[in-house]
């Protein structure tokens, strides 16, 4: 797929559809400062997880789907309209999506041909080639591109994304695509599973061994660098009452001393392997902080060394910092980046003792969440900006746009898309370190972070690209966004007042003021004032879709329409 180059086909957009910039507040030295009015608001909601009692519109479900999945499709608020929030999170909880190991697409494109996988065939299995490997981490990323796109409402690539952000490797640092892989399969096992058994075989992976060093730490000299990041990231966080010490970093490391990677096993497996080497392990006492309630893990010898790893979790796990070190993570990816004082009161603390209360199985958290009060408020919906792959994924799943037909298109499409998100902010398999993308972490901007003077202009350069000429592939065919289709799918495409309404829902999953739908309606109207100008011109192409004059006069104007209502601020929200 051609990468588009910025202004390469703007003449052939309209000149009077001017982009509506995103304004963020500056304080006195002209640098972004947090909105203080949305802070505002979000401290205001007092609702917490008791069930959402009020009436399930189309915008709520349209805000539940954009969260837990990419993007919505009418089609989908048609289907689950009826539904309760139970049934439609039965069915996106329902992970049965099974798709094809990612394979050797770059010996087409490439004189120097990989000896060891013959083209279309899957590397996962294949030995380590250095030469290679760069080439199958591209295509594996592109591959993940493709399952997203391929899924069908599940919350399952949401939740990879979630844990990848997380509890994340950096694919280019690790450069073995088999343990990569291998990583991914681990991520989807435990996807809506158990948080200590995801961190028992994240703490073994060879890919994370290998990420954050755990490979080179032993007795002689420990290692610390995944023993803080197992407490300050992943399991117990940096909230006021985590108080685990320098010392229980320490001890940490001792523990898992022994845990390594075996790089002979390159040869006979293609990738290195995790092994427990006795000979490695601190076989003295661990002894931890009043935080951990002063435990003492006794150290052993020989295989028996290996056991500590799992009085360590299970250690840790007990802690009450750990249920809401997890609670805010989830909180932060699904609800709202920035968590008010009210929401750690209402649902974090009490979100903890549900993941407590069930053993840290993930699932009966994300649905008392997803079912609660709080996630429907007002204040919530709309609150987030869309994260790179959210954005452009979101919208070839809205307008549904051509899915590949052959393994030619599949190579261009999802690499196409990999390197567009990737030039918005947000690379997949790729967080900028350790501590996973910023926006869901860093203060005071959160997820503002996504949005600059130059991505803003690149999302809203992609949106006219999908309108207007499309993505170019090699054999000259061009993807676009079907509006048409699109416009029939919704209730009543002749009112233009209901069309633009539905079409916000469902794009942007708000619903837009009076003037807000008077900007984009004096487009469908081509500028005159009676509602009937563009009554008239739908009822006149469904009469006769044929007519090839009728479908232009419509076409001529959802384009540019649509193209202003996704020009609008609100369609950078979710």
């Amino acid at each position: 797929m051609e990468v588009i180059r910025p202004g390469q086909y703007r003449h052939l957009v309209p000149k009077y559809q001017k982009v509506a910039p995103i304004e963020l507040a500056k304080n006195s030295n002209g640098k972004v400062i947090r909105d203080v009015a949305a802070s505002a608001r979000l401290q205001e909601i007092e609702a917490g997880l008791e069930p959402f009692s009020g009436e399930f519109t189309d915008r709520h479900l349209a805000h539940l789907i954009k969260r837990i999945s990419f993007g919505v499709k009418p089609d989908e608020l048609n289907r689950f309209r009826n539904s309760g929030i139970g049934s439609v999170l039965d069915h996106f909880f329902t992970n049965n999506f099974n798709y094809p190991e990612p394979v050797n697409n770059y010996n087409m494109d490439s004189d120097n041909i990989d000896p060891e996988v013959p083209e279309r065939e899957s590397f996962v299995l294949a030995k380590f080639d250095n030469e290679f490997e760069g080439d199958r981490i591209v295509s594996m990323k592109a591959w993940m591109i493709g399952r997203i796109l391929n899924s069908q409402s599940s919350i399952q690539e949401k939740m990879i994304l979630f844990w990848w952000s997380y509890l994340p490797i950096k694919m280019w640092d690790v450069f073995i695509s088999k343990n990569c892989y291998r990583y991914f399969k681990m991520l989807e096992k435990h996807s809506l599973g158990n948080f200590k058994e995801l961190i028992r075989d994240l703490t073994i992976d060879p890919a994370m061994l290998i990420f954050l060093s755990g490979a080179f730490n032993n007795k002689n000299t420990p290692d610390e660098n995944f023993a803080r990041e197992l407490q300050e990231l992943f399991c117990v966080g940096k909230g006021k009452d985590a108080r685990y010490t320098e010392e229980d970093v320490r001890m940490v490391a001792r523990v898992l001393t022994g845990w390594t990677i075996d790089w002979e096993s390159i040869h006979s497996t293609g990738a290195p392997q995790s092994i427990f080497d006795p000979e490695m392990h601190h076989t003295g006492e661990k002894r931890f902080s009043a935080f951990y309630g002063n435990k003492v893990i006794q150290g052993r010898e020989g295989a028996d060394g290996a056991q500590e790893l799992d009085e360590l979790l299970d250690m840790i796990f007990a802690t009450s910092e750990c249920a809401k070190h997890i609670a805010r993570k989830i909180y932060a990816f699904f609800v709202s980046t920035e968590i008010s004082e009210s929401a750690e009161r209402n649902v974090i603390t009490p979100l903890s003792q549900v993941i407590r209360q069930n053993n840290y199985d993930i699932e009966p958290a994300l649905r008392v969440l997803f079912s609660s009060a709080h996630f429907y408020h007002p204040y919530i919906i709309g609150v987030m900006i869309k994260n790179p792959l959210d954005f452009t994924l979101g919208f070839w799943k809205i307008f549904e746009m051509k899915m590949a037909s052959n393994f030619q298109e599949e190579k261009e499409m999802y690499s196409g898309i990999l390197w567009q998100t990737a030039n918005i902010g947000m690379e997949i398999g790729d967080p900028p370190n350790v501590a996973g993308w910023t926006p869901y972490y860093q203060t005071p901007m959160y997820d503002k972070i996504w949005i600059n003077t130059d991505t803003i202009a690149k999302r809203i350069f992609l949106c006219d690209a999908m309108i207007f000429w499309g993505y170019r592939l090699s054999n000259s065919q061009f993807i676009t966004a079907d509006i048409l289709e699109f416009v029939k799918k919704l209730d009543k495409p002749e009112d233009p007042n209901a069309l633009i309404q539905e079409a916000s829902v469902t794009i942007m999953g708000v619903e837009l003021t009076e003037s807000y739908i008077n900007l984009v309606k004096q487009i469908l109207l081509s500028g005159q004032d009676m509602d009937y100008y563009w009554t008239g011109a739908w009822l006149s192409y469904m009469d006769n879709p044929s007519d090839l004059e009728s479908k232009n006069v419509v076409l001529n104007r959802l384009n540019p329409a649509f193209q202003r209502l996704l020009q609008l601020a609100e369609t950078q929200l979710m």
